[in-house]
Parts: structure tokens; sequence; C-alpha cells
């Protein structure tokens, strides 16, 4: 532990040192989170921040409100709460996932957070305590910050909200702490909120949530993901996120479920680009004028003196009087015919990640399946048909997480096998199998990647993508694409 503490640099204060001397004592070592926190270049306090942040600086330092410390974090564990708090903010990239960062999609952040870390340490009584004094358990959405009263073993839910609350609670905080019970999305969350604005404006009537970290306009967290120190590592770090974090990570799902998502027109620019993505994985479109080369077709191949039955002119000839002493054989013979189009084999991914880009790539892919031009397939950690009038609906199915190697098994045994196929995904789906990646190889199986601007991961896909795009912003311009 004294050689994990001597790789912190740590600030002058007496405070500074005091407030690190607790973390280094209360964080695990040999965790995720200690390596995270080994990886910052210092810890300081400052009053300048209600409770914590990160320093939006090269040398990014974890900040502290000792205030805040005085009153809320008495005990070590509680402390450790708030660093893990903060800390997973990070990992999670939580500013990244959303263009614009609302009240509501904080809201949403620290309900997930708090969820989480409550569930990891459900059974350690030290630990609880921290996130009931900061938030009230009447009140909406405080509610959702904090465990129910009596939870993990006689929880009480608060009648509070608009309709829907009490199953977002029970999915945070199940009963007994139900290994079975998946996170709610993010989208879910809000939506509640969404339900709560239309009913009261954007307005807490019962009062402002207690949001943990600096959720100001200039807040650094979603800017020190991209550090030098810290970018890197964030994705590999996030890949052992433990399970409580349920739908919000790859290759981690729950029961799967239906899910509603709206359709949004896409942006010209955007549907050009994703137009010329699609058209390599086409084959010649009917009526062309493109031809195979010659192909054995069903046709009369000669004439012998062997009865043939099918001979379409023997009753003509019977008719006529001629007798039937040479009859028509059938056979096979080469001719150039028309091409059978193709159509692309589009692989979507439904999985909680993709809740905000969602709308705009259903309205995207529409046109092109009403068309016959597609058959997609939606993805999480299983694949599924997703038949166009659920499509049209928004009705998608999806376990929450996400996995490439379930799409890589289905275009591999696909019957009649394929070619090429568009995987239209946020990229961050797990590192497919090696097994599998050599026989993408072996088959020639050409993938095709299709990335939203708004949350392009490229590491993941890299082994097996033949192509990788990244769209134009569904909210603006741009394309950038190269072969792999």
């Amino acid at each position: 532990m004294n050689g994990r503490s001597r790789k912190m640099r740590l600030g002058n204060s007496d405070d500074s040192t005091r407030l690190a001397s607790r973390l280094v004592g209360c964080v695990p070592a040999a965790t995720v989170e200690m390596e995270t926190l080994c990886r910052m270049a210092g810890i300081k306090v400052s009053q300048n921040i209600p409770t914590a942040a990160v320093e939006c600086v090269r040398r990014p330092r974890l900040l502290i409100n000792p205030d805040f410390v005085t009153k809320y974090c008495q005990r070590d564990e509680h402390l450790f709460l708030l660093v893990m708090h903060e800390l997973w903010h990070i990992i999670l990239a939580h500013t990244r996932l959303y263009p614009r960062v609302t009240p509501a999609h904080n809201v949403a952040f620290d309900a997930i957070i708090n969820a989480g870390l409550s569930r990891q340490y459900y059974d350690k009584p030290e630990y609880r305590g921290f996130f009931e004094a900061l938030n009230p358990a009447d009140k909406f959405p405080s509610v959702l910050l904090r465990p129910p009263v009596g939870w993990p073993n006689k929880p009480e839910y608060p009648d509070v909200g608009p309709a829907g609350t009490r199953q977002i609670l029970e999915r945070l905080y199940p009963p007994g702490n139900a290994k079975q019970a998946s996170m709610p999305f993010y989208e879910e969350i809000l939506q509640l909120l969404r339900q709560h604005a239309e009913q009261n404006g954007w307005v807490w009537v019962d009062g402002e949530p207690f949001l943990l970290g600096d959720h100001s306009e200039s807040d650094a967290e979603g800017q020190v993901f991209v550090d030098p120190i810290l970018g890197e590592t964030m994705k590999r770090i996030a890949s052992k996120m433990p399970s409580q974090f349920g739908g919000q990570k790859p290759g981690r799902g729950g029961t799967r479920g239906d899910w509603m998502s709206n359709l949004a027109p896409p942006i010209e620019n955007t549907r050009r680009a994703f137009s010329h993505v699609l058209r390599r994985c086409l084959g010649p479109r009917q009526g062309g004028q493109r031809r195979r080369q010659k192909t054995p077709v069903p046709a009369i191949s000669g004439t012998s003196v062997l009865p043939n039955p099918r001979d379409r002119l023997a009753t003509a000839r019977r008719q006529l009087g001629i007798p039937n002493t040479i009859w028509a054989q059938p056979g096979t013979v080469k001719a150039r015919v028309p091409e059978v189009p193709s159509k692309a084999h589009v692989y979507l991914d439904v999985s909680g990640s993709m809740a905000e880009v969602l709308p705009h790539l259903l309205g995207l892919i529409l046109p092109y399946v009403l068309t016959g031009q597609v058959d997609i397939f939606q993805f999480s950690t299983i694949v599924e048909p997703l038949p166009v009038a659920r499509l049209q609906n928004g009705q998608l199915r999806t376990t929450g997480g996400t996995d490439i190697n379930c799409v890589l098994e289905h275009a591999l045994d696909v019957a009649p096998s394929i070619h090429k196929a568009l995987l239209l995904t946020d990229g961050a789906t797990g590192i497919p199998w090696n097994n599998l990646v050599d026989r993408v190889r072996e088959q020639n199986l050409r993938i095709y990647v299709v990335l939203p601007a708004e949350s392009a991961w490229e590491e993941d896909l890299r082994e097996v993508a033949s192509f990788m795009t990244t769209l134009p912003p569904l909210w603006g311009n741009g394309l950038r694409g190269r072969r792999l």
C-alpha cells in the first residue's frame, strides 16, 4: 500500500495529505478503482467545487471540498464512495454519451452510479448512510439518488413522482439486492424525468436533488477522458466494470426485453454518407444492364426417340397426325441471365449505450428496409431479426449489454452464406474471439463498420473490420473513412 501511495502526487497542504492518507487506507488494493486513482497526478483540497471533481489540466488532480468531507464523510467508507462516484463518472465517460449534458442527464447518471455502488456494498453496514444523508426518500427526483428506507431487506418504495417511478426504483434497488435485476437504461430514467417536466416544467417542485461532483457547464469530466494520462486506459478499465452496472457496458446483458425508441429523420449529409457505405454491401440492382457470365439454366437440350411425357409439342403433333417418333429432351444450357440483386446484411446495435443515437439511426435505415435493399438484424448479447413493422414503430428487443461475438457467429453461419455485412454500432462491443476473427478471414467475410460521430469507439473492432467509417454528426456535418 505504501508503494501505491507514493505514486500519487499529493497537494502541499496538510488537509490534502490527510485526505490522501484516508483514501489510501480505504480504497482496496489491486482494484480497478486503485488503478485509476494512481493514474491521477494528485489530490488537492479545494472549496471552489461543491463536493468533488477532476481538474481539466494536462496533469489532472482530484479536487475534494473539505467542508463537504467534514459534514458527510466522517467515515472513511463514505469518503471512498464519494471518490468512487467521481471516478465512475470518468470511467463511464458520461459527458461523451450525449451531445449536450442537461440537469436531467446528470440525475440519470448519478442515479445509476449511486445504485451501482450501493448494490456493490449492500452487505457492509459501514457503507450505508452516505447517499441517504444527501437526498430525502419522499421527494422526486431525489428518491432516485438513494436507497429506499429499509433497503435491501425490507425496502419501502415511496409513492412519489410520475407513473413508473416505483418500477424504476425496484430495478435500481431490487428487494434483497436480487442479482438477476438489471439496471434501467439512462433513457428510461430520462423518460421518467421528461414526464415530470411535462407536468411541472423543469422545476423540481419538491426541491433540488443533491448531485455529487461538479455538474456545472465547465465540468471537466468528459475532457479528462481524452487526457493523455487517462484516455487510452479508460475503455480497458470500463471492461472490468462491476456487473451491478447492468446493461451499461460491453459484454454484460440482463434479461431480454422490449425497448421503445422514437424515429427521427436523418440529416441529408448523414443519409448520403450512409448510402455510400451501404452501396458497397449491395449487389447490382434489378433492371440494370449488368449481366452475369453464362449460367446453366433448364431448357430443351436436344431431341431423340426416347418418349418424354413433358414434351409440350407432343399433343400438337397428335392433333396434326404427325408421328411421335422424335421427342424433345430436357437438359441444361448456358445462357446470360439478369443478376439477382443481393440485399445488404445489416446488424444494428440496440445496447444501452446506443439509446441517444438510435432514433436517428432507425430513421436512417428504414427507407432501405422498405425498398427491400436491406435485411436488418438487431443485436445486444443476442441476434434477432428486426421485422419492418417493429422497426417502423421503434419496437426493439435488447438485453442491454453488447457482445460482438454473437454477431460474428450469426454472419458466419447464416444460410445462404454472405460475403459482406454492415455493422451499425458505437463500437463498444467488446473484443472478438480469436477463433471467430480467424474464421472471418478464412471465409473472406468483409465487415463494414459504421459508427455515429457522437459515440465512435474504434479499438474493439479493428481486428475484424475491413472498412470503418464515422458518419457525420447526427446533429451536424462531416465524414471520414479508411480501409483497414
